[in-house]
């Protein structure tokens, strides 16, 4: 349910607060890159000093036919912590899973979501490349890894299982244990 809330507010970010804004940039974009439509002054020897970019972004190049010109200034997409993190969750829910469910095996679960976010993110850069604006990843993250761990999940017969965390495990009833009856008294 995280997965399919944050892809919403990663589109909403990105795509609707443009509209909201005065210079038209997405706030999403903003935060990321650093990027003010004024300039910060500080108590310092330069006059002032364009603000940081934030430490939660890596900065992937573009891989493109490379000339002089391009060498010293490179070309770079961004891709977000939330965007690893968020993905990275539901892996590791995958590798728990597995074990879980399959001790001893291969854990597909797990190979499958890694598998599907190498391709989310293949997309990702595909898009951000082919558009040149700024992309939501989870826009294509969220998709691909879902649909590959629910596609899996159900050909396995195994969605009710991965929902609830108890693979293998008899789901506790209610009032199992002998309660005494006041008739007992």
């Amino acid at each position: 349910i995280i997965m399919v809330l944050l892809f919403v507010y990663d589109i909403f970010f990105v795509f609707i607060t443009p509209l909201f804004t005065k210079d038209g940039i997405s706030i999403m974009e903003r935060v990321a890159t650093g990027s003010s439509s004024e300039k910060q002054k500080f108590d310092a020897p330069q006059d002032y000093v364009e603000k940081e970019q934030i430490p939660l972004v890596i900065k992937v190049p573009y891989l493109q036919k490379c000339d002089i010109l391009t060498v010293c200034a490179p070309q770079y997409g961004l891709i977000g912590f939330g965007d690893i993190v968020i993905p990275g969750l539901l892996t590791a829910y995958c590798g728990y899973f597995d074990t879980l469910a399959h001790p001893g095996e291969t854990k597909w679960y797990y190979i499958i979501s890694c598998v599907a976010y190498a391709v989310g993110l293949v997309i990702t850069y595909g898009a951000l490349i082919g558009m040149q604006i700024a992309q939501p990843a989870l826009l294509y993250l969220v998709p691909c890894t879902l649909c590959a761990v629910l596609g899996t999940a159900l050909k396995r017969g195994e969605i009710r299982p991965l929902w609830t965390g108890r693979a293998g495990v008899a789901a506790p009833r209610p009032f199992d244990e002998d309660i005494p009856s006041s008739s007992d008294n």
